[in-house]
């Protein structure tokens, strides 16, 4: 990590000023982003790009609102200045990223379900920042995976190890910064926050590793994975220790056969009910009853009161939902009898986020090209179904994968973009090149 601090100091320098700045004068992040931007522009330094835009949105669901503000504020404007300058300079995205195209129907739906939304214009500058990052964003993967793979992966990593690890020091110095609820947060705005982000970086890094696998020392992985491990334990993120339960699981019977991997999900869907119907005794057995709050099982941490009133409001708007934000809209209208109920928040479940603003049908539409860019995946990566598998149960008690300009949208689609990319045949150049 010193050594991706000492390389990339003035870079690192310029989103200190971002930050400090834009703390004590919130209007300044209006100016120094897009200038930011269009510096890194004029220099191609196009990892800076991701990493700075990555930045805004890891702070933008953090609890603080002196931090959060600045992301806030600023990530609509990037995502539509990073988007021009990818159709504006077609010499410097000669190749993109096709991601989009699984996606467009599902799109389309939300498109059309605008008008139906109590406030069409946010409905609609949702569904347009959703189609923008799924348009360009990979782009600028593609572009630095041609460039330079390992060099563009190995920051890409180093830079949310380091996230991760500032909110770690911030523990010694203002440690109720980062715990709620006796809980640990990070530099996110609750501690299952931490746990997305660790599943997802976990994620990342064995698929990079699968590329290169001297990518990073066996010192380095030591570091990062205490680090992750350190984070996952402090947040006690269940869904995190389950969702990479999952992926490890998987992959050792994916890395094996395909054939394998299909026979196991097939034992693991029969187990599950029993699974299911013992966990707390299983889980109270281990002596983990405390750690994993079993207490808050039946009820989800209040979640299942959140999917009880999202279903309840489903059934009035089945097939066709009420637009990209309607889940929000709905949830701050009834925030007072939710709390009454035991829940804050959202709806806490991606699916039933998508369902209630685009209906069944666009639920569909999304779950099948959700499908289609994994599948396509595996024809040539086998940690691509075991990743699929881990996400969806990620989603299953987040709402992350139904926003566009979530912390952990940009990390999973660097992901999907990266499981669609194969080692390069030639033995003279250690690169990637794209599924065809």
């Amino acid at each position: 990590m010193i050594s991706f601090i000492k390389k990339n100091a003035q870079f690192i320098l310029m989103l200190m000023v971002w930050i400090v700045v834009g703390m004590f004068v919130k209007e300044t992040a209006f100016v120094l982003v897009p200038l930011s931007f269009m510096i890194l522009k004029s220099k191609n330094r196009y990892t800076e790009i991701i990493l700075a835009f990555a930045l805004i949105l890891f702070l933008s669901d953090n609890r603080h609102h002196m931090l959060a503000d600045i992301a806030n504020e600023t990530r609509d404007m990037s995502i539509v200045l990073l988007s021009l300058f990818v159709f504006f300079d077609s010499k410097q995205f000669p190749v993109k990223s096709r991601l989009f195209m699984p996606f467009i129907l599902f799109l389309s739906m939300a498109l059309f379900l605008v008008l139906r939304n109590p406030n069409p214009l946010n409905s609609f500058m949702r569904t347009v920042s959703y189609g923008l990052m799924l348009l360009t964003i990979p782009s600028y993967f593609i572009k630095e995976l041609n460039r330079d793979a390992k060099d563009f992966l190995w920051n890409i990593v180093w830079f949310c190890v380091l996230f991760l690890t500032i909110g770690l020091i911030m523990i010694l110095l203002v440690n109720n910064w980062v715990f709620i609820g006796g809980r640990y947060n990070g530099l996110f705005g609750n501690p299952n926050g931490v746990g997305i982000m660790c599943t997802l970086l976990t994620i990342l890094i064995a698929v990079t590793r699968h590329h290169f696998p001297d990518i990073f020392s066996r010192t380095e992985l030591y570091f990062i994975y205490a680090v992750i491990i350190t984070s996952i334990l402090l947040s006690s993120s269940r869904n995190c220790i389950f969702s990479l339960m999952i992926f490890l699981f998987f992959m050792r019977f994916y890395k094996i056969s395909y054939l394998y991997g299909f026979i196991i999900v097939i034992v693991v869907a029969v187990v599950f009910q029993f699974i299911n119907e013992n966990l707390i005794f299983i889980i109270d057995s281990l002596g983990l009853g405390s750690y994993f709050r079993v207490e808050h099982l039946d009820d989800g941490s209040g979640r299942l009161v959140a999917w009880t009133f999202a279903w309840e409001e489903i059934q009035r708007n089945f097939y066709a939902g009420r637009g990209f934000g309607f889940d929000k809209y709905y949830f701050e209208l009834h925030k007072d009898y939710l709390s009454s109920l035991g829940h804050q928040g959202g709806v806490h479940n991606s699916y039933l986020t998508i369902w209630m603003n685009t209906g069944l049908i666009g639920l569909i539409l999304f779950i099948i090209a959700y499908f289609r860019i994994f599948f396509k995946a595996a024809t040539i990566n086998y940690l691509a179904i075991p990743a699929m598998f881990a996400i969806m149960f990620s989603i299953s008690f987040e709402s992350w994968a139904a926003s566009s300009l979530s912390p952990f949208t940009i990390i999973f689609l660097l992901i999907i973009t990266l499981l669609q990319y194969q080692k390069n045949e030639s033995p003279a150049q250690e690169a990637l090149v794209p599924l065809q």
